[in-house]
């Protein structure tokens, strides 16, 4: 899931005795489209991901950094101290950028997690890297001190470096396109009937959406600034009278730095936050219980929420060795109660805490807490599905990509740590199966199911979720199987990038953030275009 794209794990491995029992994991129903039904590779995949690109200006500037060096050391020409400091420049610069391409993970994270992954494709990226940088390599070392006496080749100390420098400022160009979002992907809706709208341009990556009855959206996002500066802010849009989007911040504040969950009801808000507070004694290092429920409430009618208390609290919050998982999404269920996802703090080990990697119910009044269902990893977002059943998505384990949907029944477990989908060699019994599977790369964070008969029968109880890393929306068709559901057919329903989360409104209007594009989008039927 979402802590996969934004953090390293520390991974300790945990195993089954091989004599538990049937291989669910096998049989976890995994949809995989007929060809031709709808181009995954063409709809979300670039030809080189940004991180092959990465490998393959790192190898090209350490190699020409290396080349550089010896040739000043070794020949001790003075002309070629200039492209050694360009170099030398270029990875420095090319480092630095590598932060931004994964912004949790260090260099050597990255390069622990390809190989721990096998991936052929970063290794052709390294010796595309290699291959370029060796024509400078060439032209440096067979260089002669009697070509600069007789002067047939003057200016290489000075072509060499513009060289290099054209090669990476342009790859660099291009990354920084992946990075803040103004990418090749189209912004776009796969469906005739749909269009898609910008409804606004916000001033930091966005985290969660919500909306209430009336249709004005809400969006949450933190900030961890400068000079000790963090905290978040609540943003809300409403559309005026003549069809224009207006907006202001409904709340800023420091509780705010970790607000990963977002919900309307009765006109107050409220957010799934948590605090980072560890302890160390004697040797041992313990973590506070800072996740909490805040419901903020607006007590004068001026717009803005100047009230905050937590309804709950002592939820498990952000510890170590994760500390991108906390409690995640929550949900008002139609009898009141309150559905809160908690993230396991580890990728397979078994959590200290009994709420770690677990969903958990509370009454109407955010009292008696109780364990709905467990066995999740990094649960992101839960919502209502046909006859108020509930579905949570779940980010996989490290090793393991390809998020999971999942039918959250009262009482089951789903897994982890035990248990992942598709692990050879690992059998076991007593686990709920996830409903599905995505593929490769996959990390489905948004999701709602629509109900709405704004919608053409078609569009209505399907399954809609955002995939932030592949870029796109996409529908899911459900079909009834015993006490679950099975995913029928799985369609494009729009391209966006980085798709972090979606709400619906009555309407039948989508609502979708674009976290490295930050922005907001709408997209809608065409004939309500005009309304």
């Amino acid at each position: 899931m979402f802590s996969r794209v934004l953090t390293v794990s520390v991974a300790v491995r945990a195993r089954l005795h091989s004599q538990t029992a049937k291989h669910w994991c096998r049989h976890a129903t995994k949809v995989e489209p007929p060809r031709g039904a709808f181009p995954f590779g063409h709809f979300a995949k670039p030809s080189m991901k940004t991180i092959d690109l990465y490998l393959f200006l790192t190898a090209f500037t350490w190699i020409v950094a290396c080349a550089a060096i010896a040739e000043l050391m070794w020949k001790r020409r003075v002309k070629f101290f200039f492209p050694a400091i360009v170099a030398v420049s270029l990875v420095v610069v090319n480092t630095i950028v590598g932060g931004h391409v994964e912004p949790e993970k260090t260099y050597l994270d990255v390069l622990r997690y390809l190989i721990r992954e096998r991936d052929v494709s970063s290794i052709f990226a390294l010796l595309m890297g290699a291959s370029a940088a060796f024509t400078w390599v060439y032209v440096v070392w067979t260089a002669t001190i009697e070509d600069d006496e007789e002067g047939r080749q003057p200016r290489r100390w000075l072509l060499l470096p513009l060289a290099a420098l054209i090669v990476v400022a342009c790859g660099h160009a291009f990354i920084w396109k992946e990075v803040t979002g103004t990418t090749r992907h189209a912004v776009a809706v796969n469906n005739a009937e749909f269009t898609i709208e910008q409804v606004a341009e916000l001033d930091d990556q966005p985290l969660r959406l919500a909306i209430d009855d009336a249709g004005a959206v809400y969006v949450c996002y933190d900030y961890f600034k400068k000079h000790g500066a963090w905290g978040g802010v609540v943003l809300r849009y409403v559309r005026d009278e003549a069809g224009q989007w207006q907006h202001r911040i409904v709340i800023e504040s420091p509780i705010l730095a970790r607000c990963y969950g977002l919900a309307v009801r009765e006109g107050d808000l409220y957010v799934s936050r948590s605090g980072y507070y560890p302890k160390a004694e004697l040797g041992r290092v313990t973590y506070e219980r800072t996740g909490a429920i805040t419901q903020l409430r607006d007590l004068d009618g001026d717009g803005y929420y100047e009230y905050a208390h937590d309804v709950v609290t002592d939820l498990p919050g952000v510890r170590a060795p994760d500390t991108m998982q906390q409690n995640n999404g929550m949900l008002f269920g139609p009898d009141g109660s309150l559905y809160v996802t908690n993230a396991s703090a580890a990728d397979r080990t078994l959590d200290e805490h009994p709420w770690g990697g677990a969903i958990l119910k509370f009454d109407p009044d955010f009292s008696n807490p109780q364990i709905f269902a467990k066995g999740f990893r990094n649960p992101w977002t839960i919502t209502l599905g046909p006859d108020d059943s509930l579905f949570a998505t779940d980010s996989d384990v490290d090793e393991n990509p390809g998020d999971e949907i999942n039918h959250v029944l009262h009482g089951e477990h789903y897994g982890h740590p035990f248990v992942i989908p598709n692990e050879q060699g690992v059998e076991a019994v007593g686990f709920r199966a996830p409903m599905f599977v995505g593929e490769r790369e996959t990390v489905f964070l948004g999701m709602v199911y629509a109900t709405t008969e704004a919608l053409p029968e078609e569009y209505r109880n399907c399954l809609y979720v955002t995939d932030f890393r592949l870029n796109r929306v996409l529908r899911l068709k459900l079909a009834k199987e015993g006490d679950s559901f099975k995913v029928t057919d799985v369609i494009p329903f729009a391209q966006v990038p980085s798709p972090v989360d979606m709400v619906m409104s009555k309407d039948g209007d989508f609502y979708v953030i674009s976290r490295r594009a930050q922005k907001l989008y709408r997209i809608h039927l065409k004939k309500q275009a005009d309304n």
